[in-house]
């Protein structure tokens, strides 16, 4: 029982690995957040006379618009225009990640996104569903002929580094966020303790900036996983 104490108290103290509640109830908070401004976004949007049509002022459905826009563009490019179904699932990871980083700006919140394990599990359900999505897409047969490679006496070797590859890919995108999240949000601190008003508004300028970074990273690999795994049967 010592012993079983000692390595819970000792995972709790590496970085990112944090304990509690406020995580949760921060990434819950994000979530209702969305859901509500995108049901004003759509009242603005019905309420519109022209809803094809975009406002000459700025608006929350505009902003959702140009959000939308930015997303179906990368997805395009990123995807193709064929696969433009996920888009609704990367769309929604942008939007969650991105406002989960914005949140650490605010005094008082907990940002989620500075501990390894919240993104990992995000991560997860990335790697979950694109393998999911690649096998539905393909097959079970084509998408593990992908895995072997394409030439027969290296197979073993090409499926061992080809798993450990996609075992890597939530681990890396986890510390990727982690490590520029914790690592902004440090400087930025760093940077308005030192400084006096209206300076900190520069800091935090670019930290939003970051932000909005971060999650557009995150979500352009999810992109690449998603067609890497559903167009296989092009690759052979």
């Amino acid at each position: 029982m010592s012993s079983g104490g000692h390595t819970v108290n000792l995972v709790e103290q590496l970085p990112g690995v944090g304990s509690g509640i406020e995580p949760l109830v921060s990434a819950l908070l994000i979530v209702g957040l969305i859901f509500f401004l995108s049901r004003v976004a759509l009242r603005q949007l019905a309420n519109r006379p022209e809803p094809l049509i975009p406002e000459k002022k700025l608006s929350l459905s505009l902003v959702f618009e140009l959000i939308a826009e930015l997303i179906v563009s990368l997805g395009d490019t990123a995807m193709g225009k064929r696969n433009r179904k996920y888009l609704p699932f990367v769309g929604s990871i942008f939007l969650y990640l991105f406002f989960l980083n914005l949140l650490g700006l605010v005094p008082g919140f907990s940002m989620p996104t500075d501990l390894v394990a919240f993104n990992l599990g995000v991560s997860l359900v990335v790697f979950v569903l694109y393998n999911y999505w690649g096998i539905r897409q393909v097959g079970v047969a084509t998408y593990l002929k992908h895995l072997l490679g394409p030439v027969a006496f290296i197979a073993p070797l090409m499926f061992v580094v080809e798993v450990v590859s996609h075992i890597v890919r939530p681990v890396s995108l986890s510390l990727r966020l982690y490590g520029n999240m914790t690592g902004d949000h440090i400087v930025l601190k760093i940077f308005t303790d030192m400084t006096k008003f209206p300076i900190p508004i520069v800091f935090y300028c670019l930290g939003a900036f970051v932000c909005f970074m971060q999650a557009f990273v995150f979500t352009l690999l999810t992109m690449v996983y998603i067609r890497m795994a559903v167009e296989h049967e092009e690759n052979h």
